[in-house]
């Protein structure tokens, strides 16, 4: 029923104590969420601004170069709120921005009704073009992973006199297309965020159809992962093919960045995957969220874990074509589920080409649509403070 797959989709992006890595809670962002129109049936959060992220020895020092670069490249001044020298999206108030997946029942009334509410959200371009622009542009095949991103926007939430108010960057996607990236990985864009923790914005009109559909993303993300640990043989704990957990969770946080341009162009923090993964709290969350499935493999007889490792014998043929098998078809189609990847190496090499071929495309068309939803100045901010934290991080 709804109600219990929507217990099982709170589940899987369960809110954690402050304590415990978490910034802004539930209830904040359902805050935030609420000042927009009726129709946003799921959301969540993610991102430095809802979970803590490990920092690096001569974070002030690094962060006061970023900030020389962006004020010569960029165009900002040493001073300016309007957009962080922290990669991550800090404010002039040391509060990271918090990013949004806002998944909604109908992206045009969305975009209609957010345009007359907040146009200062839209790009110049958008604002003048109108609704219809924004959701053509947001669904079309020809521009990226069916979001629409507006970054780098003060919260709608008002703050008190002596309160700043906080950074936000929400994207929007329509149902469909969130169901048909959770389930068939089309874009592995938003799917690809969803294999990370997230939290969860509770009591909105919810649909069960996302709790099944990310259930399924999971199990995904969780045989790919098993089969790329084919070609890393040197992480095994022993020669019982033991993995370290740890391990398996970084592959699956960087299942989307495979191919992704900014990574290859120093866009985005080379650490990035490792922060993901080892940030306070994380690996807890990430065994939260991956205990379901590999329990299901488990009784499969594919492996065997406990919270520190995971068992897996990669060259046995029965266990790769059953893991194969549980990828969506865009994937495994043409494998015969192992034939003509007999290893574990060939196995893994194969996947991840197809894993580039899918990621590139859609995260290069993903980031020439911000140009046009952000606007140039909001893009060169964002994309400036982003590669300012790629370059400076590449050098260390």
């Amino acid at each position: 029923n709804v109600a219990g797959r929507i217990h099982s989709m709170e589940h899987l992006s369960a809110s954690f104590p402050a304590h415990d890595g978490q910034l802004t809670r539930s209830d904040e962002l359902r805050a935030v969420v609420d000042c927009f129109q009726p129709g946003i049936v799921h959301a969540v959060g993610y991102g430095s601004g809802v979970f803590v992220q490990q920092q690096e020895p001569g974070r002030q020092q690094q962060q006061q170069q970023q900030t020389s670069f962006l004020s010569r490249h960029v165009g900002l001044k040493e001073s300016s709120s309007v957009v962080s020298t922290d990669p991550e999206g800090a404010s002039a108030s040391n509060e990271p921005m918090i990013d949004l997946l806002l998944t909604v029942s109908d992206c045009a009334s969305f975009h209609e009704q957010t345009l007359q509410r907040y146009p200062n959200h839209y790009s110049a371009l958008a604002r003048l073009c109108g609704p219809k622009f924004c959701t053509t542009l947001q669904r079309s095949e020809r521009y990226g992973a069916g979001v629409y991103f507006n970054p780098l926007v003060d919260s709608p939430v008002a703050g008190n006199s002596t309160q700043r108010k906080r950074k936000i960057k929400y994207g929007v996607i329509q149902l469909e297309d969130l169901i048909c990236d959770l389930t068939t990985w089309k874009w592995l864009y938003v799917a690809g965020r969803m294999h990370k923790p997230t939290v969860t914005v509770e009591g909105l009109e919810q649909c069960d159809h996302v709790a099944t559909a990310q259930k399924q993303n999971l199990d995904m993300a969780l045989a790919a992962s098993l089969l790329l640990l084919g070609s890393d043989t040197a992480h095994m704990a022993n020669e019982n093919k033991t993995y370290e957990l740890t391990t398996l969770y970084e592959r699956i946080a960087g299942l989307s960045y495979v191919g992704d341009p900014r990574m290859d162009v120093g866009g985005e923090d080379p650490h990035k995957v490792s922060k993901l993964v080892r940030s306070d709290g994380q690996e807890d969350r990430f065994y939260s969220m991956y205990r379901d499935s590999m329990s299901d493999l488990a009784k499969l007889g594919v492996i065997t874990f406990d919270r520190s490792n995971i068992q897996i014998d990669l060259h046995d043929n029965a266990t790769r074509r059953k893991l194969w098998k549980a990828l969506p078809q865009r994937v495994n189609k043409g494998t015969c589920y192992g034939v003509g990847i007999e290893q574990p190496e060939t196995s893994a090499d194969y996947l991840s080409k197809c894993l580039v071929n899918i990621v590139r495309p859609a995260a290069r068309r993903q980031s020439i649509k911000g140009l046009l939803t952000a606007g140039l100045v909001r893009s060169f901010q964002y994309a400036g403070a982003k590669f300012a934290k790629g370059a400076f991080r590449k050098l260390r």
